[in-house]
Protein backbone atom coordinates (compact mmCIF):
# COMPACT_ATOMS: atom_id res chain seq x y z
CA UNK A 1 0.00 0.00 0.00
CA UNK A 2 0.92 3.36 -0.66
CA UNK A 3 1.91 5.16 2.08
CA UNK A 4 3.10 9.27 2.93
CA UNK A 5 5.63 11.43 4.47
CA UNK A 6 5.26 14.55 6.32
CA UNK A 7 7.72 17.07 6.59
CA UNK A 8 7.40 20.87 7.67
CA UNK A 9 10.75 21.11 5.79
CA UNK A 10 10.23 21.98 1.23
CA UNK A 11 12.57 19.11 -0.07
CA UNK A 12 15.26 20.66 -2.07
CA UNK A 13 14.02 18.17 -5.13
CA UNK A 14 10.42 20.08 -5.04
CA UNK A 15 11.90 23.32 -4.34
CA UNK A 16 13.81 22.48 -7.52
CA UNK A 17 11.04 21.34 -9.61
CA UNK A 18 9.39 24.05 -9.13
CA UNK A 19 11.59 26.82 -10.06
CA UNK A 20 12.43 24.83 -13.19
CA UNK A 21 9.09 24.58 -13.63
CA UNK A 22 8.86 20.61 -14.15
CA UNK A 23 6.22 21.12 -11.29
CA UNK A 24 3.57 22.96 -11.14
CA UNK A 25 1.54 24.12 -7.82
CA UNK A 26 -2.13 24.11 -8.56
CA UNK A 27 -3.78 25.44 -4.90
CA UNK A 28 -2.25 22.85 -2.60
CA UNK A 29 -1.54 20.46 -4.81
CA UNK A 30 2.19 20.08 -6.54
CA UNK A 31 2.12 17.69 -9.67
CA UNK A 32 4.44 17.25 -12.18
CA UNK A 33 3.89 19.68 -14.95
CA UNK A 34 3.83 17.00 -18.04
CA UNK A 35 2.47 14.26 -16.30
CA UNK A 36 0.11 15.74 -14.10
CA UNK A 37 0.94 13.14 -11.26
CA UNK A 38 0.34 14.41 -8.00
CA UNK A 39 3.73 14.77 -5.82
CA UNK A 40 3.17 16.76 -2.87
CA UNK A 41 0.36 18.54 -1.02
CA UNK A 42 0.34 21.63 0.97
CA UNK A 43 -1.54 22.22 4.75
CA UNK A 44 -0.89 25.46 6.15
CA UNK A 45 0.17 24.89 9.89
CA UNK A 46 -1.13 28.64 10.62
CA UNK A 47 -4.92 28.63 10.01
CA UNK A 48 -5.67 31.91 9.57
CA UNK A 49 -2.73 32.70 7.23
CA UNK A 50 -4.13 35.51 5.40
CA UNK A 51 -1.11 36.86 3.70
CA UNK A 52 1.04 35.11 0.67
CA UNK A 53 4.24 33.70 2.07
CA UNK A 54 7.38 33.87 0.36
CA UNK A 55 7.09 30.30 -0.74
CA UNK A 56 4.02 30.90 -3.00
CA UNK A 57 4.52 34.44 -3.72
CA UNK A 58 7.43 32.53 -5.30
CA UNK A 59 5.84 31.07 -7.65
CA UNK A 60 2.41 32.81 -8.53
CA UNK A 61 -0.13 32.84 -5.75
CA UNK A 62 -2.16 35.36 -5.03
CA UNK A 63 -4.51 35.95 -1.34
CA UNK A 64 -6.79 33.57 -1.56
CA UNK A 65 -10.47 33.74 1.06
CA UNK A 66 -9.41 29.52 1.17
CA UNK A 67 -6.68 27.48 2.58
CA UNK A 68 -4.42 25.13 1.05
CA UNK A 69 -6.22 21.77 1.88
CA UNK A 70 -9.98 21.06 2.85
CA UNK A 71 -8.35 19.54 5.43
CA UNK A 72 -7.94 23.23 7.49
CA UNK A 73 -10.45 25.13 6.54
CA UNK A 74 -12.81 23.90 9.44
CA UNK A 75 -16.03 25.61 10.98
CA UNK A 76 -13.92 27.79 13.17
CA UNK A 77 -12.19 29.27 10.18
CA UNK A 78 -15.09 29.93 7.85
CA UNK A 79 -16.75 31.58 10.63
CA UNK A 80 -13.55 33.84 10.98
CA UNK A 81 -13.74 34.33 6.90
CA UNK A 82 -17.33 35.03 7.08
CA UNK A 83 -16.94 37.58 9.78
CA UNK A 84 -14.36 39.51 7.69
CA UNK A 85 -16.73 39.41 4.53
CA UNK A 86 -19.43 40.81 6.61
CA UNK A 87 -17.00 43.45 8.08
CA UNK A 88 -16.07 44.44 4.21
CA UNK A 89 -19.39 44.92 3.42
CA UNK A 90 -20.44 47.04 6.78
CA UNK A 91 -18.44 49.41 5.44
CA UNK A 92 -20.10 50.10 1.89
CA UNK A 93 -23.47 49.08 3.04
CA UNK A 94 -24.63 52.61 1.40
CA UNK A 95 -23.26 51.85 -1.43
CA UNK A 96 -24.49 48.08 -1.65
CA UNK A 97 -28.17 48.97 -0.64
CA UNK A 98 -28.71 51.05 -3.98
CA UNK A 99 -28.96 47.60 -5.81
CA UNK A 100 -32.17 46.78 -6.98
CA UNK A 101 -32.13 43.93 -4.76
CA UNK A 102 -31.67 45.32 -0.95
CA UNK A 103 -28.70 43.63 0.78
CA UNK A 104 -30.00 42.10 4.03
CA UNK A 105 -26.87 41.65 6.17
CA UNK A 106 -29.44 38.96 8.50
CA UNK A 107 -28.47 36.46 5.67
CA UNK A 108 -24.92 36.75 7.32
CA UNK A 109 -26.36 36.41 10.24
CA UNK A 110 -28.27 33.24 9.42
CA UNK A 111 -25.27 31.69 7.97
CA UNK A 112 -23.09 32.42 10.92
CA UNK A 113 -25.66 30.75 12.93
CA UNK A 114 -25.89 27.57 10.58
CA UNK A 115 -22.06 27.48 11.55
CA UNK A 116 -22.40 27.25 14.61
CA UNK A 117 -25.44 24.37 14.43
CA UNK A 118 -22.91 22.52 12.41
CA UNK A 119 -20.33 22.95 14.91
CA UNK A 120 -22.19 22.13 18.06
CA UNK A 121 -23.52 19.02 16.04
CA UNK A 122 -19.65 17.20 15.88
CA UNK A 123 -19.64 17.87 19.59
CA UNK A 124 -22.75 15.40 20.28
CA UNK A 125 -22.46 11.65 21.08
CA UNK A 126 -25.32 10.38 20.16
CA UNK A 127 -25.11 9.55 16.14
CA UNK A 128 -28.95 10.00 15.67
CA UNK A 129 -28.46 14.01 16.99
CA UNK A 130 -25.03 14.65 14.68
CA UNK A 131 -26.91 13.59 11.66
CA UNK A 132 -29.96 15.42 12.34
CA UNK A 133 -28.31 18.66 13.28
CA UNK A 134 -26.02 18.76 10.10
CA UNK A 135 -29.04 17.95 7.89
CA UNK A 136 -30.52 21.32 9.60
CA UNK A 137 -27.45 23.02 8.67
CA UNK A 138 -27.21 21.57 5.56
CA UNK A 139 -30.67 22.85 4.23
CA UNK A 140 -29.43 26.36 5.36
CA UNK A 141 -25.75 26.71 3.99
CA UNK A 142 -27.92 25.66 0.58
CA UNK A 143 -30.26 28.61 1.40
CA UNK A 144 -27.80 30.89 1.62
CA UNK A 145 -25.36 29.70 -1.35
CA UNK A 146 -28.96 30.86 -3.58
CA UNK A 147 -28.98 33.92 -1.79
CA UNK A 148 -25.78 34.67 -2.39
CA UNK A 149 -25.71 33.79 -6.19
CA UNK A 150 -28.70 36.44 -6.55
CA UNK A 151 -27.01 39.16 -5.00
CA UNK A 152 -23.65 38.29 -7.28
CA UNK A 153 -25.51 38.35 -10.14
CA UNK A 154 -26.90 41.61 -9.14
CA UNK A 155 -23.64 43.06 -8.36
CA UNK A 156 -22.03 42.54 -11.40
CA UNK A 157 -24.69 44.26 -13.24
CA UNK A 158 -25.00 47.65 -10.62
CA UNK A 159 -22.29 47.31 -8.05
CA UNK A 160 -19.31 45.48 -9.48
CA UNK A 161 -17.46 46.72 -6.00
CA UNK A 162 -18.93 44.12 -4.33
CA UNK A 163 -19.54 41.45 -6.80
CA UNK A 164 -16.17 39.69 -5.34
CA UNK A 165 -17.58 39.66 -1.84
CA UNK A 166 -20.44 37.80 -3.04
CA UNK A 167 -18.79 35.17 -4.47
CA UNK A 168 -16.77 34.48 -1.93
CA UNK A 169 -19.34 33.71 0.16
CA UNK A 170 -21.07 31.62 -2.52
CA UNK A 171 -17.30 29.44 -2.08
CA UNK A 172 -17.77 29.71 1.82
CA UNK A 173 -21.34 27.67 1.48
CA UNK A 174 -19.76 25.07 -0.45
CA UNK A 175 -16.63 24.55 2.04
CA UNK A 176 -19.55 24.09 4.89
CA UNK A 177 -21.49 21.71 3.53
CA UNK A 178 -18.54 19.77 2.13
CA UNK A 179 -17.49 19.77 5.61
CA UNK A 180 -20.33 18.60 7.34
CA UNK A 181 -20.23 15.85 5.09
CA UNK A 182 -16.60 14.74 5.83
CA UNK A 183 -17.40 15.01 9.69
CA UNK A 184 -20.22 12.58 8.57
CA UNK A 185 -17.61 10.58 6.84
CA UNK A 186 -19.62 11.02 3.71
CA UNK A 187 -16.67 11.38 1.33
CA UNK A 188 -18.20 10.40 -1.93
CA UNK A 189 -21.35 12.46 -1.05
CA UNK A 190 -18.41 15.01 0.10
CA UNK A 191 -16.84 14.56 -3.14
CA UNK A 192 -19.50 15.15 -5.45
CA UNK A 193 -20.37 18.55 -3.76
CA UNK A 194 -16.79 19.72 -4.65
CA UNK A 195 -17.64 18.27 -8.55
CA UNK A 196 -21.04 20.41 -7.93
CA UNK A 197 -19.41 23.55 -7.24
CA UNK A 198 -16.57 23.61 -9.32
CA UNK A 199 -18.55 23.57 -12.36
CA UNK A 200 -21.00 26.60 -10.54
CA UNK A 201 -18.30 28.25 -9.34
CA UNK A 202 -16.54 27.98 -12.63
CA UNK A 203 -18.77 29.88 -14.31
CA UNK A 204 -19.55 32.43 -11.58
CA UNK A 205 -15.72 33.14 -11.99
CA UNK A 206 -15.84 33.12 -15.67
CA UNK A 207 -18.58 35.99 -15.47
CA UNK A 208 -16.52 37.75 -12.97
CA UNK A 209 -13.67 38.00 -14.88
CA UNK A 210 -15.18 39.30 -17.64
CA UNK A 211 -16.72 41.87 -15.97
CA UNK A 212 -13.65 43.07 -14.31
CA UNK A 213 -11.31 42.70 -17.55
CA UNK A 214 -13.55 45.26 -18.89
CA UNK A 215 -12.00 47.93 -16.26
CA UNK A 216 -8.62 47.58 -16.30
CA UNK A 217 -6.63 51.12 -17.44
CA UNK A 218 -3.82 50.73 -19.84
CA UNK A 219 -1.24 50.08 -17.22
CA UNK A 220 -3.45 47.33 -15.89
CA UNK A 221 -3.96 46.28 -19.40
CA UNK A 222 -0.04 46.01 -20.45
CA UNK A 223 0.97 44.17 -16.85
CA UNK A 224 -2.50 41.59 -17.72
CA UNK A 225 -1.42 40.99 -21.01
CA UNK A 226 2.05 40.18 -20.29
CA UNK A 227 0.70 37.67 -17.48
CA UNK A 228 -2.00 36.71 -19.14
CA UNK A 229 -1.25 32.96 -19.66
CA UNK A 230 -0.54 32.85 -16.27
CA UNK A 231 -3.22 33.92 -15.21
CA UNK A 232 -5.76 32.16 -18.24
CA UNK A 233 -3.80 28.57 -17.14
CA UNK A 234 -6.82 27.54 -14.99
CA UNK A 235 -9.07 25.37 -17.54
CA UNK A 236 -12.34 27.22 -16.95
CA UNK A 237 -10.79 30.38 -18.76
CA UNK A 238 -9.83 30.66 -22.71
CA UNK A 239 -8.57 33.13 -25.34
CA UNK A 240 -12.21 32.63 -26.76
CA UNK A 241 -13.86 33.24 -23.21
CA UNK A 242 -12.16 36.83 -22.80
CA UNK A 243 -12.77 37.44 -26.41
CA UNK A 244 -16.53 36.79 -26.00
CA UNK A 245 -17.21 38.40 -22.83
CA UNK A 246 -15.50 41.60 -24.03
CA UNK A 247 -17.03 41.32 -27.23
CA UNK A 248 -20.72 41.06 -25.49
CA UNK A 249 -19.09 44.21 -23.19
CA UNK A 250 -18.75 46.39 -26.42
CA UNK A 251 -22.13 45.74 -27.61
CA UNK A 252 -21.42 42.47 -29.52
CA UNK A 253 -23.48 39.34 -29.65
CA UNK A 254 -21.53 35.84 -29.45
CA UNK A 255 -22.34 34.75 -32.59
CA UNK A 256 -20.77 37.79 -34.18
CA UNK A 257 -17.34 37.09 -32.53
CA UNK A 258 -16.26 35.59 -35.29
CA UNK A 259 -17.18 38.61 -37.34
CA UNK A 260 -15.52 40.98 -35.30
CA UNK A 261 -12.03 38.93 -35.23
CA UNK A 262 -12.15 38.85 -38.93
CA UNK A 263 -12.14 42.75 -39.24
CA UNK A 264 -9.47 43.24 -36.88
CA UNK A 265 -5.79 43.72 -37.93
CA UNK A 266 -2.82 42.06 -35.91
CA UNK A 267 -3.39 39.88 -32.50
CA UNK A 268 -6.83 39.72 -31.59
CA UNK A 269 -6.39 40.06 -27.91
CA UNK A 270 -4.23 43.44 -28.15
CA UNK A 271 -7.20 44.87 -30.65
CA UNK A 272 -9.51 43.98 -27.70
CA UNK A 273 -7.48 45.83 -25.08
CA UNK A 274 -7.68 49.18 -27.33
CA UNK A 275 -11.14 48.81 -27.63
CA UNK A 276 -11.81 48.61 -24.11
CA UNK A 277 -9.46 51.44 -23.52
CA UNK A 278 -11.35 53.73 -25.73
CA UNK A 279 -15.21 52.58 -24.82
CA UNK A 280 -14.79 52.42 -21.10
CA UNK A 281 -14.08 55.93 -20.00
CA UNK A 282 -17.47 56.43 -18.33
CA UNK A 283 -17.20 53.65 -16.53
CA UNK A 284 -16.87 53.42 -12.53
CA UNK A 285 -12.98 52.65 -11.40
CA UNK A 286 -12.24 49.02 -10.03
CA UNK A 287 -9.65 49.47 -7.44
CA UNK A 288 -6.98 47.00 -7.38
CA UNK A 289 -8.67 44.87 -10.22
CA UNK A 290 -5.80 42.70 -11.29
CA UNK A 291 -5.45 41.63 -7.54
CA UNK A 292 -9.42 41.15 -7.36
CA UNK A 293 -8.60 39.09 -10.54
CA UNK A 294 -5.63 36.91 -9.18
CA UNK A 295 -7.26 36.40 -5.74
CA UNK A 296 -10.49 35.17 -6.91
CA UNK A 297 -8.38 32.85 -9.85
CA UNK A 298 -6.57 31.10 -7.11
CA UNK A 299 -9.63 30.80 -4.85
CA UNK A 300 -10.96 29.02 -7.43
CA UNK A 301 -7.69 27.05 -7.95
CA UNK A 302 -7.90 25.65 -4.13
CA UNK A 303 -11.60 24.60 -4.29
CA UNK A 304 -11.05 22.73 -7.58
CA UNK A 305 -7.57 21.30 -5.74
CA UNK A 306 -9.95 20.06 -2.78
CA UNK A 307 -11.42 17.66 -4.95
CA UNK A 308 -7.46 15.87 -5.76
CA UNK A 309 -7.20 16.10 -1.56
CA UNK A 310 -10.25 13.62 -1.27
CA UNK A 311 -9.32 11.42 -4.47
CA UNK A 312 -5.98 11.05 -2.77
CA UNK A 313 -7.36 10.21 0.92
CA UNK A 314 -9.29 7.78 -0.89
CA UNK A 315 -6.57 6.21 -3.34
CA UNK A 316 -4.04 6.42 -0.19
CA UNK A 317 -6.80 4.22 1.91
CA UNK A 318 -6.63 7.08 4.59
CA UNK A 319 -9.59 7.86 6.79
CA UNK A 320 -10.37 11.79 6.77
CA UNK A 321 -9.86 12.06 10.55
CA UNK A 322 -6.33 9.84 10.21
CA UNK A 323 -5.78 12.69 7.39
CA UNK A 324 -6.19 15.72 9.86
CA UNK A 325 -3.97 13.71 12.45
CA UNK A 326 -0.97 13.46 9.86
CA UNK A 327 2.16 15.49 11.01
CA UNK A 328 5.79 14.78 10.82
CA UNK A 329 6.59 11.85 13.14
CA UNK A 330 10.21 13.20 14.40
CA UNK A 331 10.98 16.97 13.06
CA UNK A 332 10.20 19.53 15.84
CA UNK A 333 8.73 22.64 13.63
CA UNK A 334 10.85 25.12 13.22
CA UNK A 335 9.75 28.82 14.07
CA UNK A 336 8.15 30.62 11.34
CA UNK A 337 6.66 27.36 9.48
CA UNK A 338 3.57 28.15 7.35
CA UNK A 339 2.89 24.71 5.62
CA UNK A 340 3.38 20.92 6.06
CA UNK A 341 4.01 18.67 2.51
CA UNK A 342 2.32 15.71 2.56
CA UNK A 343 4.42 13.48 0.71
CA UNK A 344 3.14 9.82 -1.17
CA UNK A 345 5.77 7.15 -1.43
CA UNK A 346 5.70 7.48 -5.17
CA UNK A 347 3.72 10.35 -7.50
CA UNK A 348 0.03 9.58 -7.12
CA UNK A 349 -2.01 9.45 -10.82
CA UNK A 350 -5.34 9.67 -9.72
CA UNK A 351 -8.43 8.17 -10.76
CA UNK A 352 -11.22 10.24 -11.94
CA UNK A 353 -13.44 9.63 -9.37
CA UNK A 354 -13.69 8.14 -5.80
Amino acid sequence: METVTATFLIPDWINEGLKTKAYERVGGVIRDFRTKQIVAMLRETVPYLTQVSTILSQFGSAASILNLGVSVIGFVVVIKRLGEIEQRLKIVQEDVNKLNLKFDLSVYANFRAALDLARDAFTMTKPENRVNMANLAINRFLEAQHIYTGYFDIALEEDIQVADEYLSSIFLTYIARVNCYLELNEISTAYLCLQEGTEFLSKCVNKYFDKVFSYLDDEEQEKFYKNYPLLLSASYITVNGVITGICGYLGYSRVSVQGVAGRMHGNLLEEVLLWVTSKKEEETVLYNPLEKLEAIIETNRRFESYQTELQAISQLGISFHDWLKLTPSTEIKPDGAEFMYIIPSKPLELQPSI
